[in-house]
């Protein structure tokens, strides 16, 4: 008798191929900043293209799985994947969700997909690093400006923030902790704001370390660690979580640490009382916020198609944030309707400019991370005030409001004008990773 071939069938060949490009489009999609849930729905939504029926998928904060039961010889498949890389790179995550869509319109040869995601992955940046490097001084110096900082405030701020990403990649490349990259970065801040007192005392020199602060704050995936959590996602998002307080940790240690030293010599570090955003004073706080996110866009390689569209998305959600402030409805309100304006409005600017919501909310909504509050907690728990701890919690509330109010508008969008995907019951939240059709045409997927 002739023996049975133990070579995988021609079905079971390509199954095994969809379910690597699968994963390896939900690897790019999750470590370039999106959540558990854009990853999953990206694999599935894939598999789905390719003909593949009941696949399962899961992702934890390291480790991607891909599962599919083979119904021609009853196997079950599995695939998975570490993460070891997590950057926010921007153009990545776009170029990745529109190869999805592709996929999904009209599938192309298992090949050819995979030269295409990892022509995406081994692209080169779109903007060269010394532009990038410029990018997140422009950060620091506009957050420097928005708020009130003279010449030598922005100027330094501009420098100190150079600076502080320049020991921060440096540190990485030697693959040391982020607790420890982000402890040495928060340092150089008040070095500098020192630099600046000794040239000018009645300069603000304080408002160089927030800058620092709102620069390293900027590169915190706390978004998508609450897009986790209100998913459902609750080990991801609590991993994220973690990972985000520790980042913050190694910044509140550097920070605080630097200024009690600089204490023991005679320099004490303070800060101004808060000054409200005020209408009289407009134009030149939004001059500061295109500065911001422009900064930050070059920084994380946001398309240069969607530039336009974050500036402007940044202006109105500063505005609705000047209003809520202004009518007393307090920080975080404030700061949570207008995350909720710019989250709605990011899912037309998405179809407009071709680009995940994502991209768009998170550059949108830098310029209202609270680096202000942070370092004014700092300052109080140095002298033994329990009113530090009060404007730590305060940090944190308008952290997780600029992130919840965001993924309420998105919901309400997606689930008023579509899409009708069909995905695990689970899933409550809004796709902001990759891009969606509004609508409810019961064919799309995403």
């Amino acid at each position: 008798m002739p023996e049975e071939s133990t070579a995988p069938s021609i079905a079971e060949s390509t199954g095994r191929g969809a379910l690597d490009l699968a994963i390896r489009c939900g690897e790019v999609i999750f470590a370039s900043g999106a959540s558990a849930e854009d990853a999953t729905a990206t694999m599935l939504a894939v598999t789905r293209a390719y003909g593949l029926k009941g696949c399962e998928a899961d992702v934890t904060h390291t480790v991607i799985t891909l599962t599919w039961d083979d119904p021609a010889s009853s196997d079950t498949i599995v695939r998975s994947r570490n993460v070891k890389y997590r950057t926010i790179d921007y153009t990545r995550l776009t170029n990745t969700s529109t190869l999805i869509g592709e996929l999904l319109h009209e599938p192309l040869p298992l090949a050819e997909a995979r030269i295409r995601v990892n022509t995406i992955i081994t692209a080169k940046p779109i903007y060269p690093w010394p532009v990038r490097r410029v990018g997140w001084s422009l950060v620091g110096a506009g957050a420097a400006f928005l708020l009130g900082g003279g010449p030598l405030v922005v100027a330094a701020a501009f420098v100190a923030t150079f600076f502080v990403d320049l020991l921060t990649r440096m540190l990485a490349k030697t693959r040391m902790s982020v607790f420890y990259q982000n402890l040495a970065g928060g340092a150089v801040g008040p070095l500098v704001a020192a630099v600046v007192h000794f040239l000018d005392p009645a300069a603000s020199s304080s408002l160089v370390v927030v800058a620092t602060i709102i620069m390293l704050l900027a590169g915190v995936t706390s978004f998508g660690a609450v897009q986790d959590v209100l998913s459902g996602f609750y080990v991801t998002g609590t991993a994220r979580v973690l990972e985000a307080l520790l980042i913050t940790g190694g910044l509140v240690a550097g920070v605080a640490g630097t200024t009690m030293l600089l204490a023991r010599f005679g320099l004490v570090l303070d800060i101004a009382p808060y000054m409200a955003p005020s209408f009289s004073d407009l134009p030149l706080l939004l001059v500061a916020t295109v500065v911001i996110i422009l900064g930050f866009a070059l920084a994380v390689e946001v398309p240069p198609r969607a530039i336009w569209a974050v500036s402007v998305l940044g202006i109105l959600g500063y505005l609705v944030y000047t209003a809520g402030v202004a009518t007393n409805i307090g920080v975080s309100w404030a700061a949570g309707s207008a995350a909720f304006v710019v989250g709605v409005l990011s899912a037309v600017a998405s179809l407009i400019v071709r680009t995940p919501p994502l991209p768009l909310v998170v550059s949108a909504l830098i310029p209202l991370v609270p680096g202000l509050i942070l370092f004014r907690g700092l300052l109080e728990l140095s002298v033994g005030s329990i009113d530090g701890l009060l404007s730590m919690l305060e940090a944190a509330s308008v952290a997780v409001a600029l992130a919840a109010g965001a993924l309420l508008g998105q919901y309400l969008v997606q689930n008023a004008l579509g899409p009708a995907r069909r995905i695990q019951r689970r899933f409550v939240g809004p796709l902001m990773g990759v891009q969606v059709r509004l609508g409810r045409k019961r064919d799309e997927k995403i």
